[in-house]
């Protein structure tokens, strides 16, 4: 009943919202006489002034308006707003950002079609989203009105509705944190975000946008095709890191980005490009990890985009891969990375919005464990060795021996494990609904909720090691929030963290993406066509070993 509700309300906004800007040549601003509306955004643990994302709509019309001067929004913001660059204007109080779109679908202009009808946040219920200053105003003819403000998934959001008169009025919203995750050494970033640093003002936007959404480490990729590359770069390396408090930018790349799937260098010194061997993915890994600590992964994995399986039953054999995004677009696919994890795999979990195709920063989250304070050294190199869990909504605590996700432990194969384990979240954010420990013979232990009161579910168990095994947890909440950790590797007598019983279902499925290619590239005589089929072999060889290898221990 509450998901129907939940849709129902989803569908009137909308209409709601579609009917308000169907008539063409309807005016687009109220009528005299207007009043002016203050509002004032407050962090409430420090009382302080703060930005946040913001959607002011009449309830009479359902229309959307925009400060300063109370317009009725006729058009969301388009990616190509993100290609050419937003300018931060600092010395104007009633300056805006793009109006985001987070419900409906998408066209690819304004928000992405992956989507479908999802929520773009599973806890935000209006049509657009768009940055304020921490204090603006609105002109406003006389009638009912909702201002729904938030700030992040740690945040509670807050709606309040309020009527205008000929007065002018002010409000002040106070934004209260459900939960601390930096307190508690986790710190949020988003691995996947385009737009341009070539000038202070666009760096600017992107910081306050990051203040805006509490979001810790925004990573501005520059995306490359064959033709050459857009949202350009000031620059690459620790040298060109942006930070105001504890919001960073740092530059990194989506490149190569071909039919064989999109590639997400982190932390690079340097924009890492070869057109002459564009396709040659290992080429690729190779010269992003010759760059010191950078970290590489696989963009779009959560929803099986930009070809995958195509490329990644090939590339994932050079084992130049350190991540795959898990989560995006409102989207977790938890069965191709449980079917890599079971052929052994170590792949860290991360989540990427992929803005602005994606509606806005950090509405999938990778949260990685740095201890006390954001060291973006250590926030990379956690990520990189899978110290991490991906979250739009819940937050979760997993450890096993005391370990965190992405550790090896060494058992004996007589042993037990101590796996300790809470989801927790907030009725306006996401309330967990079940719990999972996963593992290579899937649900392992689970947990429902059947306490209204509750907004927690934990697990405390010893699980039996008798071979190497992989252990990860994950939540769902009703409103459609996910979460998600790396795994824990639990290592016995220097085994892989393989499934021999799964492997041969596994190995078939990689083998038969790979017979797609060698068909495509079957006759080719050109140097790529050779240099593919050559590597294509390669993966073809390491299926072999690795299903030799896994039929030899079922017989042991």
């Amino acid at each position: 009943m509450a998901s129907r509700h939940r849709l129902t309300l989803l569908a009137c906004i909308l209409a709601g919202w579609v009917m308000a800007h169907s008539a063409v040549g309807q005016t687009t601003y109220a009528a005299e006489p207007q009043a002016t509306v203050r509002f004032k955004l407050l962090d409430g643990p420090s009382g302080k002034p703060v930005p946040a994302m913001v959607c002011i709509r009449s309830l009479q019309d359902n229309s959307v308006r925009l400060p300063p001067d109370g317009r009725i929004m006729q058009r969301v913001s388009q990616t190509n707003e993100f290609y050419r660059g937003v300018e931060y204007e600092a010395a104007n109080p009633d300056w805006i950002g793009p109006a985001r779109k987070t419900l409906g679908k998408g066209d690819n202009n304004d928000r992405s079609f992956v989507y479908e009808e999802l929520p773009s946040l599973p806890f935000w219920l209006e049509p657009v989203a768009y940055q304020t200053q921490p204090a603006f105003s609105i002109k406003l003819n006389p009638g009912r009105y909702q201002i729904s403000a938030a700030r992040g998934m740690e945040y509670i959001p807050v709606t309040k509705t309020f009527t205008v008169t000929s007065e002018d009025q002010q409000h002040a919203l106070k934004l209260e944190r459900w939960v601390d995750l930096p307190a508690k050494g986790w710190y949020s970033g988003d691995v996947h975000v385009h737009h341009p640093t070539t000038k202070k003002t666009y760096r600017d936007f992107l910081l306050r946008y990051a203040e805006a959404e509490d979001l810790h480490v925004v990573n501005v990729l520059e995306m490359g095709h064959h033709r050459g590359t857009d949202f350009k770069q000031l620059g690459f390396g620790t040298k060109f890191r942006e930070r105001r408090g504890d919001y960073c930018l740092v530059s990194g790349q989506e490149e190569p980005r071909s039919t064989f799937g999109h590639i997400i260098g982190l932390n690079t010194s340097a924009m890492a490009r070869d057109v002459a061997t564009y396709d040659l993915y290992d080429l690729a890994f190779q010269r992003l990890h010759a760059q010191p600590d950078a970290v590489v992964g696989f963009a779009h994995f959560s929803w099986n985009g930009c070809d995958l399986p195509r490329g990644f039953p090939w590339y994932v054999t050079t084992e130049g891969i350190d991540f795959v995004e898990l989560l995006q677009f409102s989207r977790i696919n938890t069965l191709d990375y449980y079917d890599y994890l079971n052929l052994g795999f170590r792949l860290a979990a991360a989540a990427g919005s992929d803005v602005p195709w994606g509606s806005t920063l950090g509405e999938a989250r990778t949260y990685v464990h740095t201890g006390e304070t954001l060291d973006l050294d250590r926030w990379f190199a956690g990520l990189k060795a899978g110290h991490s869990f991906v979250s739009n909504g819940p937050a979760l605590e997993f450890t096993v021996d005391g370990q965190l996700p992405g550790t090896e432990i060494k058992a004996d194969g007589k042993s037990k494990v101590k796996v300790r384990a809470r989801a927790w979240g907030h009725e306006k954010v996401g309330l967990p609904e079940v719990l999972e420990l996963v593992g290579n013979d899937g649900v392992l232990q689970e947990v429902h909720r059947n306490d209204s009161h509750s907004n927690e579910l934990t697990l405390e168990v010893e699980v039996d090691i008798s071979r190497s095994t992989w252990l990860a947890l994950s939540t769902r909440c009703a409103n459609g929030a996910v979460a998600h950790t790396s795994p824990v590797y639990v290592v016995v007598n220097d085994e892989p963290t393989w499934s021999p019983q799964k492997s041969s279902r596994i190995v078939r499925k990689q083998l038969e993406a790979i017979a797609v290619i060698e068909e495509e590239f079957s006759e080719g005589s050109d140097l790529r066509s050779r240099s593919i089929r050559e590597r294509l072999e390669r993966a073809k060889s390491y299926y072999s070993k690795l299903l030799a290898a896994t039929e030899q221990a079922l017989r042991e």
